[in-house]
């Protein structure tokens, strides 16, 4: 037999109108979906060839690179190990550029970027002297100490090329670059299998898609794409199929579906006209269970929906076609599907006969409805009409009364506190769980006692607890509660806090009284424990060497000091201060709402305090400023006496390194002294043997006047040097410093046939240091340098001083030698004051050299020298103005 189908009249109608003509459009769709099947299989077996080829040609070029990265790193270690020189990289360069044609040439740099031996040798991308294009490569591989790729950059003729860099380290310290140059055009075209680029399109692309090279030119490309990643490098090779033709088998294809579909068309349009008064006759019979307010549907025995009408729609939430198909089963709660579908199959077992059942759903919109069903079925076309009605509402407000009830049960059980009600009369007439756990004594042992009642204190003790009842009973129970003492079943007492009201019933009559009752024994205890740790805080407190106060910063009260403020600060403020006489600037500290860390003066009491602020909560829960004054007057004259002692201590370490070129300093002033006496005797025996005329004694005069002042520039710099004076910073060219040090240590490195080679960068800006004190870094490190050499024969004896702007805030100098050295274990300890490594040193030259470089906001400090000695190095402010 039919079923009725309850789908909507005007909905259904358009459908079935619309179906042969849909069907028309959907076959020829059909149609055109088989030609792009077919033509996406071509493509699919395109895209599969691809995919394998590519995964082929990848793991080639990757051992390719990877074989490529370990020839150049083998070649960096024994560059920078010193095995191989300069004939030796040439011969295995230009093997390594002969098996890989995608390496345009090969250079080893210094350490500041400089090539110094490229591969090619002559007619190279590179050359030597030339400077590394790809720079950030450089830095990069140098910070991390591994290998880097450079970004790809374009030469001056339109070719891509991209560099390796290596890092080169001798004894651990980096000692310059290995520099492989690739090509993009080769690497395209050199790098992939040759069977692999004769059948595809290869590209050479960067990570933001730019095409920088190709293996060929004017190619149609079309299907799918595969990228080769080139490990490391940022690139990658994108490879595509070349298009094919049209054949003449799909030309044939393209024949057959189109008769087919002349054919389908004629047919179609028969079943049009059958449809169309099908249509009409089902019209009237819809309208019936559309405007039906229950959920109507018709149901088959797996529980699939296959008919249902607007109202079935308006209750689960979802459209028609969103619940045709699908199972009865998936709308219900998860709990009641097997249920549900065990009285679905017990319908149909029982031979026919009709049930109720209720279910809960689950709408759209996550709404949980309660809904009984009325099950009627067909056991000979396996289907079931079912109808439903909303019966929410009801159960909503069943479920509500049970809750209401529920709820007061549980909130009355899960009191902390105990509750008690008494009739006016006193006797208990109800009691939760929490006061017969207060108490000991079960409901059934409370429930009709009256006083006394079980848990007061036996005798004479239980006539407080008879005041506090007859006092609750007359109704002058205090609001805020009473304390009381109680009794336990056990025979423990306890400490209670009880709060009495009346008891009023729904109609307005007082019944009775509720009390609340609540152990305090612990809070009490707390609060004595709470009071001994306050003593023993102030105890701590006014033990202390310092002055502490706590002050509200909005309105400067006071709300706590210790003895040492009271005494430091006496009350002779205004009345409308709090804080006691107290410095101005602490009390703007104060009222701060930051922390501080700082020194101020105070006078009275004329001393230094070390402040210390910091924003504590307070026992009220407002946030305070907590302040803790320490007295520093001692510290602060400690450091100035010190400061005085180092100031002296400088001038004593000149005055020793004059000392210690005493004899220099007089074999240098005695030769200009020595002239002076030669040339003044030879002019006065001019004189006496009549022989003197101006023309000749003007000559010899000027020669003694040069000799003159030569000794007197040796004796002005001197002065100079050792004189005692405050430090006194200013701004001066470094370019003059070094001059005026060489004056003097140029005295010294002649006595030990010493070189002092001095290179400076050009345009240092100016610094803002004390020249006599920088002067005195200068001269202790450059004689500590020639001291160092001199077990070096004279030829080696060089000592290089080098300047270089550091950043735009500093200038860095570096004072290299090529004696012994500075031993690893010696290092930390050669800045210490009063060791030393000479058998006549003080220990205190490094020591006060680093003091005046720490004074300028520098830092001094030693490495090894990779050709043997030390390097001493040490930066200092340029001048801001």
């Amino acid at each position: 037999m039919r079923t009725p189908r309850f789908y909507e009249f005007r909905k259904r109608s358009g459908w079935y109108q619309l179906f042969p003509n849909t069907t028309i459009v959907l076959f020829f769709l059909t149609m055109g979906v088989m030609l792009w099947t077919l033509d996406a299989r071509e493509a699919e077996q395109q895209k599969s060839n691809l995919a394998r080829d590519a995964l082929w040609a990848e793991q080639t070029l990757q051992l390719k690179l990877e074989d490529n990265l370990a020839q150049l790193t083998d070649l960096a270690r024994s560059l920078g190990s010193g095995e191989t020189d300069e004939a030796a990289f040439q011969t295995q360069a230009s093997q390594l550029l002969a098996n890989t044609p995608e390496m345009l040439a090969v250079a080893r740099s210094d350490s500041h970027g400089l090539l110094r031996w490229t591969a090619p040798y002559e007619e190279g991308p590179l050359s030597p002297g030339g400077s590394i294009q790809a720079q950030d490569a450089f830095k990069l591989a140098q910070q991390n100490g591994r290998f880097a790729y450079s970004a790809p950059f374009r030469r001056s003729n339109g070719s891509w090329r991209y560099e390796l860099h290596i890092p080169l380290y001798q004894n651990g310290q980096f000692n310059g670059m290995l520099v492989a140059t690739f090509d993009a055009d080769n690497v395209v075209r050199r790098l992939p299998p040759a069977w692999f680029s004769e059948k595809y399109q290869l590209e050479l692309q960067t990570r933001d898609g730019n095409t920088i090279a190709r293996n060929v030119q004017n190619r149609l490309r079309s299907g799918p794409e595969e990228k080769l990643e080139l490990p490391g490098t940022g690139l990658s090779i994108s490879a595509r199929p070349v298009r094919g033709a049209m054949t003449q088998a799909r030309l044939l294809q393209l024949g057959l579906i189109g008769g087919m579909a002349l054919l389908t068309l004629l047919s179609l349009l028969s079943l049009n006209r059958h449809i169309r008064g099908r249509v009409e006759a089902e019209r009237e019979r819809d309208r019936v269970y559309k405007l039906s307010q229950e959920m109507l549907g018709v149901v088959r025995r797996d529980t699939t929906i296959l008919q249902l009408n607007p109202a079935f729609e308006q209750g689960l939430g979802y459209s028609a076609d969103e619940l045709l198909g699908t199972s009865f089963l998936n709308y219900l709660l998860p709990e009641e599907r097997e249920s549900a579908r065990d009285s679905f199959e017990r319908l149909f077992d029982t031979g026919g006969t009709d049930r109720f059942v209720q279910t809960r759903i689950l709408t759209k919109h996550g709404e949980v409805r309660w809904i009984v069903w009325a099950l009627s079925p067909l056991a000979d076309s396996g289907v079931a009409y079912v109808s439903g009605r909303d019966i929410t509402a009801e159960k909503h407000a069943e479920q509500a009364l049970r809750q209401e009830s529920a709820f007061r049960k549980a909130m009355e059980d899960s009191l902390v506190v105990g509750i008690r009600a008494i009739d006016l009369q006193g006797r208990i007439s109800y009691v939760n769980p929490s006061f017969c756990a207060l108490t000991g004594y079960s409901e059934q042992e409370l429930i009709g006692q009256g006083a006394p009642y079980p848990y007061w204190r036996q005798g004479p003790l239980s006539e407080g607890n008879r005041r506090d009842l007859d006092d609750t009973l007359a109704g002058n129970a205090p609001p805020e509660g009473f304390q009381s003492i109680l009794q336990r079943k056990n025979g423990e007492e306890f400490d209670a806090h009880i709060l009495a009201s009346p008891l009023i019933d729904a109609r307005g009559r007082h019944t009775g009284w509720m009390a609340v009752l609540t152990d305090i024994t612990e809070r009490l205890e707390a609060q004595r424990r709470l009071e001994a740790s306050h003593d023993r805080f102030v105890t701590v407190i006014e033990g202390l060497d310092a002055a502490v106060a706590v002050v509200d910063p909005a309105t400067l009260e006071l709300l706590f000091c210790n003895q040492r403020y009271q005494q430091w600060f006496t009350p002779d403020q205004p009345a409308n201060s709090q804080l006691g006489y107290c410095d101005l600037r602490l009390v703007e500290l104060m009222r701060s709402a930051r922390d501080v860390d700082m020194e101020v003066w105070m006078d009275p009491p004329a001393r230094w305090i070390s402040m210390r602020r910091r924003s504590i909560r307070w026992v009220n829960g407002r946030i305070v400023s907590m302040t803790i004054l320490t007295d520093t007057t001692q510290q602060h004259d400690a450091e100035e006496r010190y400061q005085q002692q180092m100031q002296q201590l400088q001038s004593t370490s000149r005055l020793v390194t004059m000392g210690e070129m005493a004899s220099t300093l007089a074999h240098e002033l005695n030769q200009p002294l020595s002239a002076i006496a030669n040339y003044q005797a030879g002019c006065i025996e001019r004189i006496r043997q009549g022989k003197a005329t101006p023309e000749a004694l003007l000559p010899v005069m000027e020669k003694i006047t040069a000799q003159a002042e030569r000794a007197g520039t040796v004796v002005r710099r001197i002065r100079e040097f050792v004189k005692q004076s405050e430090p006194d910073r200013k701004t001066c060219q470094l370019p003059d410093i070094i001059e005026a040090s060489l004056a003097i240590a140029d005295i010294e490195a002649r006595r030990q046939a010493a070189t002092i080679d001095i290179r400076l960068d050009k345009d240092l800006p100016p610094l803002y240091v004390d020249p006599i004190l920088v002067e005195q870094v200068l001269l202790n490190l450059i004689k500590n340098g020639i001291e160092a050499m001199q077990d070096c024969t004279p030829a080696e004896r060089v000592l290089h001083v080098e300047a270089r702007q550091l950043n735009p805030r500093r200038i860095e100098v570096a004072i290299s030698d090529h004696g012994h050295g500075v031993p690893l274990d010696l290092k930390e300890r050669l800045f210490d004051a009063f060791f030393t490594t000479k058998a006549e040193g003080m220990g205190m030259g490094l020591n006060i050299c680093r003091t005046i470089i720490e004074f300028h906001e520098g830092q001094l400090w030693v490495e090894d020298n990779p050709g043997g000695g030390s390097i001493f190095r040490f930066t200092l402010p340029v001048s801001e103005t």
